[in-house]
């Protein structure tokens, strides 16, 4: 059965950067605010799962420093050729959830957008350490959850963990990962001390600023 790494790479693998229309890859719509109320200019930003670079790239084009890191290498070698394409400047590094191959107190900023919740509760509690690890003193995060009830019509195609991660073993989404994280489970993940703000998005997705 293919892993969740094997389902990314192949996911991120299959596009064509010349291609490629990213006019349609858009960002975000929680990032423009977030960084208007809590970045400087030329802040340093983590995008953490960075995917095919939607994020990066608005964050680049914004005039932030921008590092990526993703767990795939397709998804890596897609951002960076994305950034070369449109002459941008950003750094994108392979890495991990439980390791961010970069110093400590690094940057000003960090997102993680639709991305913590494809991997295992334990996963995600290293995630957070490490993405404060990474982390300025008064560094800001920006996280997004899907909805909870997210994949509805696919449960018969996954296997349901301990913890309640859905590890999918069928079908087009055959070793992807994600967990259903009700709003309560968000808030012990982070500590509600450390939330900025929790929003929902018109779509039911849960958006929240932390430290």
């Amino acid at each position: 059965m293919p892993t969740a790494k094997d389902y990314w790479e192949e996911r991120f693998g299959e596009i064509d950067v010349n291609s490629c229309d990213f006019s349609r890859s858009k960002p975000s719509n929680a990032l423009a605010g977030f960084c208007k109320n809590y970045l400087k200019n030329d802040a340093a930003v983590l995008d953490l799962g960075c995917g095919g670079g939607r994020n990066a790239h608005y964050l680049a084009q914004s005039g932030y420093v921008v590092c990526g890191v993703d767990v795939a290498e397709g998804a890596v070698e897609l951002c960076r050729k994305r950034f070369a394409l449109h002459d941008l400047t950003g750094t994108f590094e392979r890495g991990t959830f439980d390791h961010i191959p970069f110093p400590d107190n690094y940057f000003a900023g960090a997102i993680c957008i639709a991305a913590l919740d494809h991997v295992t509760y334990e996963a995600a509690q290293t995630a957070i350490k490490e993405i404060r690890r990474v982390l300025a003193p008064e560094g800001v995060i920006l996280l997004t959850f899907d909805p909870p009830d997210t994949d509805d019509d696919l449960l018969d195609e996954a296997d349901v963990q301990e913890d309640g991660t859905l590890v999918f073993v069928r079908g087009e989404q055959s070793g992807m990962v994600f967990r259903r994280y009700r709003d309560e489970e968000i808030t012990l993940l982070l500590d509600k001390k450390q939330i900025i703000s929790f929003n929902y998005s018109d779509t039911g997705s849960r958006i929240i600023i932390c430290r």
